[in-house]
């Protein structure tokens, strides 16, 4: 079964940029890694990178919309990680989890509103 098969929601494809903070609170050495998507749905992302991610890590991620005019604070998990189509980038699955320190009640919004526009 693919990752392909094992979607339950629609996923609407757009590029909005993502950006992903690697290291912890305790850890003075914090990483952002700019992505960017190619399809998002209400719990999930699928983002294409110029780096190897660890598969099980737990990662905030910061989405930002086409027009800048919102920025989403997440808390998501990398599923899975495969090579994508250049050399050095990697197509990487996130899921997002349901936490109060986080944007997700506004992302599942912004996910309904955006799917309800097409």
């Amino acid at each position: 079964m693919t990752t392909e098969d094992q979607r339950q929601e629609y996923r609407l494809e757009t590029q909005l940029t993502v950006f992903i903070e690697l290291g912890d609170e305790a850890d003075a050495e914090t990483t952002i890694v700019v992505s960017h998507s190619l399809d998002i749905s209400a719990n999930g992302l699928r983002i294409i990178t110029d780096r190897e991610l660890q598969a099980g890590s737990i990662v905030r991620a910061c989405v930002q919309t086409q027009d800048m005019h919102q920025r989403f604070m997440l808390i998501t998990e990398i599923k899975w990680i495969q090579a994508w189509q250049n050399p050095g980038e990697f197509l990487i699955g996130l899921a997002l989890f349901e936490s109060e320190d986080s944007n997700i009640v506004e992302w599942k919004e912004f996910i309904a509103r955006e799917c309800g526009a097409e």
